[in-house]
């Protein structure tokens, strides 16, 4: 299945100052979805909505997420856990994008943990 992938105003400006490297994985990751879908995937893809109980935040957290469709995806920056199965490896860095029906947004890139959602000036 393929996928329509963009990417949002806010993180579009920002790839111009990222290395080259961290480029190529994006770029990566956003072909592999435009050519086979999620199946297939080296790092772990989840729903951002899995907030531990134990944040204060909880609720909120939970609901902003669910309200903006979030998801993150383990892109391999700076490298994966290899330690991990593939299809669950995990990365120092997240890309953040909102998955809707067929389409994706890619909107941020953020160190993770601690897992930060994308404030609102990010899903432009």
């Amino acid at each position: 299945m393929s996928i329509k992938v963009f990417f949002g105003q806010k993180i579009s400006a920002e790839m111009l100052n990222f290395p080259r490297t961290d480029l190529e994985k994006i770029f990566a990751f956003k072909k592999h979805l435009e050519n086979n879908g999620f199946e297939g995937l080296e790092g772990r893809n989840k729903c951002s909505d899995n907030v531990p109980y134990s944040d204060p935040c909880w609720s909120v957290k939970v609901a902003y997420a669910q309200k903006h469709s979030l998801w993150h995806y383990h892109i391999g920056i700076i490298k994966y856990d290899m330690n991990k199965p593939f299809g669950d490896r995990t990365s120092e860095y997240v890309v953040h994008y909102q998955r809707l029906e067929n389409i994706v947004k890619i909107i941020d890139y953020s160190a993770h943990p601690p897992l930060n959602l994308p404030t609102e000036n990010y899903l432009r």
